[in-house]
C-alpha cells in the first residue's frame, strides 16, 4: 500500500500512472468507453495489479462516480473523467486517514 500512498501524493507519478492504466482501460485508442468496458477493464487490472477487493459499490456510490466521471451524461468515460474520479477517490481516502 505504500507504492499507492506514494504515488497519490505525488502529482507527477499520480499522471504517469493513470496515463498507464488509462491505456489498458481505453485499448482501443477511441479516447472514451462505456462504463460497461470501464468496469470489466477495472476489475482486470485489479486482479493482475493484486489489489484487494473492497466491497461492491451501491447503487448510490456508482451513480455519484458516474457523475463525477460524465459530468455531461455521454454514456462514456474519457480519460479525463476518469482522472476526477481516480481524484475523488483520492481524496475521500485522505479524508477517511487511508492514504
Amino acid at each position: 500500500m505504500d507504492k499507492y500512498k506514494e504515488i497519490a501524493n505525488d502529482p507527477v507519478k499520480l499522471e504517469a500512472s493513470l496515463r498507464e492504466t488509462w491505456a489498458k482501460i481505453d485499448a482501443k485508442g477511441e479516447g472514451a468507453v462505456s462504463f460497461e468496458v470501464f468496469e470489466v477493464a477495472s476489475r482486470q487490472i485489479a486482479q493482475q495489479m493484486n489489489l484487494p477487493k473492497g466491497p461492491e459499490p451501491t447503487p448510490q456510490e456508482k451513480e455519484a462516480g458516474r457523475k463525477i466521471a460524465d459530468p455531461y451524461n455521454t454514456g462514456k468515460i474519457t480519460f479525463e473523467g476518469f482522472k476526477a474520479l481516480i481524484q475523488a477517490g483520492i481524496a475521500k481516502a485522505k479524508s477517511e486517514g487511508k492514504l
